[in-house]
């Protein structure tokens, strides 16, 4: 079995350390009382190194893709595998979901201080993430098709906007946070799934580089998901001191179910390329 077809089986399989590495540092990392970073702690260099391994990793892994880059999309990321169909619309679906809850939480939950502009803004991501969930699921069923069509590939730009919404909607909510190693992994995890995003839509509409889609979207997973799983893991573990925010816990449940998508889509092509990516 070539190499390439295991990297989103590594993606899944390293965010189980992640999570625990992650907790750990939410565990240790912070000061009980005032919830700042603890000074000298080793546990935010002991998870930026596990991420740079497994961004090596990656790029190991997704490298033999490199010879894919003529290759048309229908052959790099056409299927009608029921899985991967499954998968990618429950993706969509918990974003179209959790965007609708974002967007109800946005109209009730009233932020004190917080500007005009910054109110509109949350509004049209959250529209823009229930949009993004219908396309998903639409290119979804044009991907089992013998050809992709220009109107199905417009499916692919929404998604696109809405992963740089998420990024700057969440760089605004934590930017001036003195708490900055809270979010800090999270936000890396947003600008890897801004890129694996744009390697989607560059497959359609430029020159295919499906290496980066790989290497992207495999950090966007993991990250994402050790994030997420190690606050949950740490709260589990009765850290009360670094608490997020309700809309940041919303945020970060939008970004895991955007990488699940992002991940189906890597199955597909890391399994479809792999026997002839020598």
């Amino acid at each position: 079995m070539n190499k390439t077809k295991l990297l989103p089986l590594a993606a899944a399989a390293l965010a189980i350390p992640g999570i625990g590495l992650r907790a750990l540092h939410l565990l240790n990392g912070f000061d009980v009382d005032s919830g700042l970073p603890t000074a000298g702690s080793p546990w935010v260099w002991v998870c930026a190194v596990f991420f740079v391994l497994c961004a090596v990793l990656y790029g190991v892994l997704a490298a033999p893709l490199r010879e894919k880059e003529s290759v048309p999309f229908e052959k790099l990321l056409g299927t009608d595998h029921a899985l991967f169909r499954m998968t990618a619309v429950i993706a969509g679906l918990l974003l179209i979901a959790g965007s609708a809850g974002y967007l109800c939480f946005t109209f009730t939950a009233q932020e004190e201080g917080a500007a005009l502009w910054s109110h509109v803004l949350e509004i049209v991501y959250s529209i823009t993430g229930i949009g993004s969930g219908v396309c998903m699921i639409a290119f979804t069923k044009a991907q089992g098709a013998s050809y992709m069509t220009s109107d199905a590939a417009k499916c692919v730009l929404l998604p696109l906007f809405w992963s740089a919404l998420h990024l700057l909607v969440n760089y605004r909510m934590t930017c001036t946070d003195p708490r900055l190693q809270l979010f800090a992994f999270g936000l890396l995890a947003d600008v890897m799934l801004v890129l694996a995003f744009y390697q989607i839509a560059r497959l359609l509409y430029g020159r295919p580089q499906p290496m980066l889609l790989a290497l992207f979207g495999a950090l966007a997973a993991v990250m994402s998901f050790s994030d997420l799983g190690g606050y949950g893991l740490a709260r589990l573990m009765g850290v009360t001191s670094v608490a997020w925010p309700g809309k940041m816990l919303l945020r970060s449940g939008l970004s895991a179910a955007a990488c699940i998508y992002v991940l189906a889509q890597l199955f597909v092509l890391c399994s479809r390329n792999a026997d002839h990516a020598e």
